[in-house]
């Protein structure tokens, strides 16, 4: 019968760190993820449609303010009166896949809008 070689705990031992940080890493890389598809809007400064392309999770500033939207992404979007996007500031929740904002009857315009 072969006789099975043993391995060093030093190496087993940077084998089993190795591996953990292997798997917090890949668990971090997935909570950056980006959403998928387009973020259409109306801006409030100029009248004129702008697109927000792929956004990553997280906040985002909204060019020229929004008056209207429509969340074609694969994540909900949230609009929001700052471009920091506060939570005091949240104004709707944008569903993903087609939901829309309509800021124009109430004249309120989003400077911010939250993804994921």
């Amino acid at each position: 019968m072969a006789k099975t070689p043993k391995i060093p705990r030093r190496m087993g031992r940077s084998a089993l760190v190795s591996a953990m940080a292997s798997l917090l890493l890949g668990s971090m890389s997935l909570s950056a993820q980006a959403a998928t598809g387009e973020f259409e809007y109306l801006r409030a400064d100029n009248n004129r449609p702008d697109t927000i392309s792929d956004p990553p999770n997280g906040c985002r500033a909204i060019s020229g303010g929004a008056a209207n939207a429509s969340n074609r992404t694969d994540t909900v979007a949230t609009v929001n009166r700052f471009a920091d996007c506060r939570p005091s500031g949240a104004i709707a929740t944008v569903a993903a896949r087609g939901g829309t904002w309509d800021g124009v009857p109430t004249f309120t315009v989003a400077q911010g809008v939250r993804f994921g």
